[in-house]
């Protein structure tokens, strides 16, 4: 069985379609952050429902379901503010809504005899947490609601970075974004999963960003915002 596994799609329906035209899976896994920033943030939703038989919700994902700061980097941080009050609230209805409310913030799925951990963050703070392959630590990769000291799988996203490390026995996983890559490559990123050899491939590709950057020119009627999501959607 081939595993899609992506994160941080932002609104983006071209990159997704682009990625489904590509890829041949049997199961997708979905590590957060649907809305915000992006153009289509319904369609988008509805295109990861479709294909997702495991979703967790991310930080924009949470902040767009229950009226809460997402506490990005201070970077973004206007920028998303933005995004989500003149788009992505605009267009979700209240069928969105109670979907992303439902949201799980972690998922342990086993597939074909692996067990994963899946938080969009990191174990230890799965909504908000940073995980970089050059800033992994031991307290990181704990749950603050377990005690065990065994290693395990991770998949998370939020960092818009794509690795794939073994930390002392943990394997952790980052299929990158989907959507809004910022890892100094500009193709969108994800990953597959193949349970029969229990390998992974860290996986790129390329879309027409032209349609995009219309939305955004007919949605963004604030000159400098639109520029910076430009540049954060690399157009």
């Amino acid at each position: 069985m081939r595993v899609l596994i992506f994160s941080d799609i932002h609104a983006n329906p071209y990159a997704l379609r682009a990625l489904l035209d590509q890829e041949k899976f049997d199961e997708a896994v979905f590590l957060g952050d649907v809305v915000d920033y992006g153009s289509k943030p319904v369609e988008t939703l509805d295109m990861v429902k479709e294909i997702s038989k495991y979703v967790v919700t991310g930080n924009h994902d949470y902040a767009a379901a229950f009226n809460k700061d997402c506490l990005c980097s201070q970077e973004n941080h206007e920028l998303s503010v933005y995004t989500r009050e003149n788009i992505t609230m605009k267009d979700l209805g209240k069928n969105e809504i109670n979907f992303l409310r439902s949201l799980p913030t972690s998922l342990d799925i086993e597939l074909e005899g692996t067990l994963f951990k899946s938080v969009h963050g990191s174990p230890a703070d799965s909504l908000y947490g940073y995980l970089y392959p050059w800033k992994v630590t031991n307290e990181q990769l704990k749950d603050p609601m377990s005690f065990t000291q065994e290693t395990g799988n991770f998949l998370v996203g939020h960092t818009h970075y794509q690795f794939l490390v073994n930390y002392g026995g943990n394997l952790i996983v980052n299929p990158g974004s989907s959507g809004q890559p910022r890892d100094g490559n500009p193709n969108p990123a994800y990953a597959v999963y193949d349970t029969r050899s229990k390998a992974f491939e860290m996986k790129r590709f390329s879309y027409d960003r032209s349609k995009l950057k219309s939305d955004l020119k007919e949605r963004v009627g604030d000159h400098r915002q639109l520029e910076k999501l430009y540049k954060l959607f690399i157009l």
